[in-house]
């Protein structure tokens, strides 16, 4: 890259009237020649990608959209962008889950929806993905190589933000975060330039890609390296749920710190923990705990502390190809709801998770009052997953990211902890926030309390109100600001882009 090149930005100057949204979507139309690639409100694609948002709290109606092809198309939009001072928003798989995580009210949304492809190159050994895919079509795609890459476990999940957002996979502990795995990427910075930034070009940018979410440019292509299957004919896993009696969430709590304990000894199996509260389905509140093992070893010695807790309600664990998993999870996270998400993070203190546990169901009751889920379709879910120095490890060893686990792990490990909430009708949204805040507010004063609390936040989990980026640290966020001015010297991706967590200045 030269960045020479990067001074031309100058010229567009951030002194300049932004100009109004009809103007920017003018300008789009007018002076790029992308015409048949901008959607305004009064067109069918415009609808249809409204309607293909996971959550209704995501999907805003912006001025227009644009839906490029190639990363030059993205190159004219992005100059158009700078050059008129254009608000914009930037949709990849479009699994965001709050107001404002991928799209935009007023101005231009950048939709890669047909930036959507997979591919292996064998003779470099990487698969590329686009950013406006799902994992789910990216594993479908690899089944005849018996390849996987770190993607999404809900094959519904989409590309782009989950991978710049760390991306929490089945082989995080056996190959780091989905970002510790990008061979490079392919993206196109504030003044419209296609860079590549990998270890040997750019690598400072390729670094602070890893866990950076949206702040440095639109990726056009994520170039990954593949993990292979120990059949590669039969590219499967081993792994199901383990379904509990809501008491023996304190065993199952103890079991979850005992894994988490010895994930050094397999780092080729993980587990979830979660209560959910599902009235409308299961008539209440579910506890499960999600094992798995990507190497297809069925019932390994990890899960030990799960299986001898007694009077095990049910027992899912099947040998299954990857995809067909990940489709059937996918299908547990139907689209058309209004969500609320909020993540933490802890040390493994059985009593605070037990806690946390504890009120949760407070909060269901709370909620249920509020808005009967007859009514409203409320489903909520209280999840715990490890987090620990091994998967930071990897982070380190593969050159790099802007995360911060490195330093949280330096004490130990951490258990990770999302809320999630779910329901029909805006007002259920707006009535339900300062519940979920509240016990949020409380479950965290208390693990201070206890010196159990970790700051961090994980991005792909954190509601915008977490502001996750201001939890990674001081030395990963240098490197983010670093690489910010460095790449966006007018701070395009700061001031211009309205979707998304920003850099904290």
């Amino acid at each position: 890259m030269k960045l020479g090149v990067l001074a031309t930005g100058a010229a567009y100057g951030t002194t300049m009237l932004p100009s109004s949204p009809q103007q920017c979507c003018t300008a789009l139309l007018k002076e790029a020649g992308l015409s048949d690639l901008v959607v305004t409100k009064n067109q069918s694609l415009y609808n249809e990608r409204i309607d293909s948002y996971w959550s209704v709290s995501a999907a805003l109606h912006p001025d227009c959209m644009v839906l490029p092809k190639t990363p030059d198309d993205v190159s004219k939009v992005m100059k158009v962008i700078t050059k008129n001072q254009c608000k914009f928003g930037i949709r990849g798989g479009g699994h965001g889950n709050f107001k404002l995580s991928n799209s935009v009210e007023e101005g231009i949304t950048i939709d890669f929806g047909f930036m959507n492809g997979t591919s292996y190159d064998e003779e470099k050994n990487v698969v590329s993905v686009g950013p406006g895919g799902h994992w789910q079509d990216v594993y479908d795609t690899l089944i005849p190589y018996g390849l996987a890459v770190a993607g999404g476990r809900a094959g519904t999940v989409g590309v782009g933000g989950f991978v710049t957002g760390g991306g929490n996979s089945f082989y995080s502990a056996s190959h780091g975060m989905a970002c510790d795995t990008v061979a490079g990427w392919q993206l196109v910075l504030a003044n419209g330039e296609i860079v590549n930034a990998n270890a040997e070009e750019n690598a400072d940018l390729w670094q602070a890609m890893k866990g950076g979410s949206g702040n440095l440019g639109l990726i056009t292509r994520i170039d990954m390296y593949p993990i292979e299957f120990v059949d590669r004919s039969n590219p499967s896993i081993w792994g199901g749920n383990l379904l509990y009696k809501p008491e023996s969430g304190p065993a199952v709590i103890d079991a979850l710190i005992d894994f988490t304990a010895n994930v050094p000894k397999d780092e080729n199996s993980s587990s979830i923990v979660y209560w959910a509260y599902l009235p409308a389905l299961a008539g209440g509140t579910i506890l499960n705990a999600a094992i798995e093992n990507t190497k297809g070893v069925v019932k390994p010695p990890a899960f030990d502390s799960f299986y001898a807790i007694p009077d095990i309600q049910g027992d899912t664990t099947v040998t299954e190809k990857l995809s067909k998993v990940t489709k059937d999870l996918g299908s547990g996270q139907p689209p058309h709801f209004r969500n609320v998400w909020f993540t933490s993070s802890f040390k493994p203190n059985a009593e605070l998770l037990n806690y946390v546990v504890e009120k949760y169901d407070e909060l269901n009751q709370a909620l249920e009052a509020l808005m009967p889920s007859a009514e409203s379709e409320l489903n909520t879910l209280c999840m715990f997953q490890p987090i620990t120095k091994s998967i930071a490890e990897k982070g380190v060893k593969n050159g790099g990211n802007v995360m911060g686990l490195d330093k949280y792990t330096e004490d130990g490990d951490g258990i990770m902890f999302l809320l999630t909430w779910a329901a029909k009708g805006e007002a259920s949204e707006e009535a339900a926030f300062p519940l979920l805040k509240a016990y949020m507010d409380d479950i965290e004063t208390k693990a201070k309390d206890m010196d159990a609390w970790w700051a961090w936040k994980f991005i792909n989990y954190a509601h915008l109100t977490q502001d996750p980026l201001a939890t990674v640290g001081d030395e990963a966020l240098a490197k983010l600001r670093a690489a910010s001015k460095k790449y966006d010297p007018q701070g395009v991706f700061q001031k211009l882009r309205s979707s998304g967590v920003k850099i904290p200045f």
